[in-house]
Order: C-alpha cells, then structure tokens, then sequence
C-alpha cells in the first residue's frame, strides 16, 4: 500500500504522461465499438463506489485536457445532476450493477432489479455499457448474472467491463489490465517490470513496453488535499483488512456455488 501516492497531483501527472507518450485515451463503448484501436491507447475506467464529490473533480480534471473516460456509478452514487454533469463533460456513464448480491442471489429478482435500475439511469444518461460491483462480504457475484440464458443484448447494451474487453497483461496483443486496488497498481509488465506506484506507471508509459493499458482508477481512493489523504488512507487499509477476513470467511462457501465466476472484482 503506498501511503503518499493517489494524490490528484500525481492523477494529473499520470494523464499528462499518457499524453505527452502520444496514448490515445478511449472510453470502454469507444474501444469494444471499434475493431481497430489507435496505438499507444488507454482505457480509463471509473468505478465510482463512493466520494461522488471526487469522481467529479476527476471529470474535470479529464475533460480540461481533452481526455474521456468511463464512469460507472452505483445506485447509491448514481443522481441525475452527477451523471448529467459527466456525460456534459464528454465522458461516458455506465451502471456498476450489483443486483445478483442485492437479491442475495436470486437470479430472476436480480434481473428484475437491474432492468429497472437501467431505466432508471437511461432517462438521465445513455448507458450502453455496464460494470459489476465487487462485493467482498457476499458469497455471490455479480457478473453470474450473465451465466444463464439472459443477454446483454437484450437490455440494449453493447458491452459489459469484464465480459467485453480482453485484457492479458502478458499478451502484447491485447491491453494490460492495471488496477489501484489496495492503493498500489501492483501488476508487472513484460519488457518493464513491476508497477506499483503511480510513477512507475508514468515510466511505462515512457519506455515504449506496452502500448495498450486498461486502467481502473476507483475515485475514492484519491486525494484532493492533505487531510483528504490521511481520510484515504486510513479508510483504505480498514477496508484491506476487511476484505481479507471476508475473503478468508467466503472461500468455502464459493466453492460450493454452481456457476461462480472467478473473475477480478475490485
């Protein structure tokens, strides 16, 4: 965990460095509508679980210099000002779904759920792609809603974060999946190596190892100011020990689920 990264200071870093490398920033609807990406490129991805205040400045931030990115929101982060302001911005809104947990996973209810929770968002932003919450004290996942014979094609979507994106960080080929989880990015890329600090990952992009990154930046874990920071961190090792123990109580029991994907969920 590093305690004095996630700074705005070094998020804006981090987009000045993708482009002055020359990447090329795509949102998530962006890149899977398209067969052929411009490279370097980057697909910077929101998940916004709470600090809806933050995810805006970040927006902001983003847009200022030209950049657009995906947002998916929470029902619980979601409100029509926000995503109004967002999608104003040039950035894309999605729904961070987490309906099969919601219904403890009652599959028909959570199909239900999510159908209404899409209309919803849809009167407010136009929502094409989605992106499932991770839910550490649920023995349940959420992107299992999609094992069955449901489609996303049959709620209008054209993609799905995990499901539509095919991301290897060992494969040149296709796009490195890199996450702030845990307040360090915590992957290695080949021709690099190991990327833990956001200035680690500013070096990569310099060093013409991999031109295609899938970033997941989790607004409330960034710092606008140095009490916002302490607030952060504090909140963040908390929440590391917790999905830990949750972890650790959970195994079992989703071993013994039918369907259970083994997927990231952060």
């Amino acid at each position: 965990m590093n305690i004095r990264d996630f700074t705005f200071d070094d998020y804006e870093a981090l987009l000045d460095g993708a482009l002055e490398n020359g990447y090329r920033f795509y949102t998530l609807r962006e890149y899977i509508s398209n067969d052929e990406h411009e490279t370097p490129c980057v697909v910077v991805r929101h998940d916004v679980d709470r600090k809806v205040a933050t995810a805006l400045e970040m927006a902001r931030v983003e847009a200022d210099r030209g950049i657009a990115t995906t947002y998916y929101f929470r029902t619980s982060t979601f409100s029509p000002e926000t995503v109004r302001e967002v999608e104003g911005r040039g950035h894309e809104v999605g729904y961070h779904y987490e309906d099969l947990v919601k219904t403890r996973g009652d599959l028909e209810a959570a199909h239900e759920r999510f159908a209404t929770n899409l209309a919803r968002f849809r009167q407010h932003a136009d929502v094409r792609t989605i992106c499932p919450h991770g839910s550490p004290l649920s023995p349940h996942h959420n992107l299992d809603m999609w094992n069955g014979e449901r489609t996303l094609e049959e709620y209008g979507l054209i993609g799905e974060a995990y499901l539509s994106m095919d991301t290897n960080t060992a494969d040149p080929e296709r796009p490195s999946y890199v996450s702030d989880t845990g307040r360090a990015w915590g992957t290695s890329l080949p021709g690099f190596g190991r990327v833990e600090t956001t200035d680690d990952l500013i070096a990569a992009f310099g060093s013409g190892s991999c031109d295609q990154f899938c970033l997941l930046v989790h607004p409330g874990r960034w710092s606008r100011t140095p009490s916002e920071q302490v607030q952060r961190v504090a909140w963040d090792l908390v929440a590391e020990a917790g999905k830990a123990t949750a972890k650790a109580v959970h195994s079992a029991n989703r071993s013994k689920l039918p369907s259970v994907t083994t997927g990231r969920f952060r």
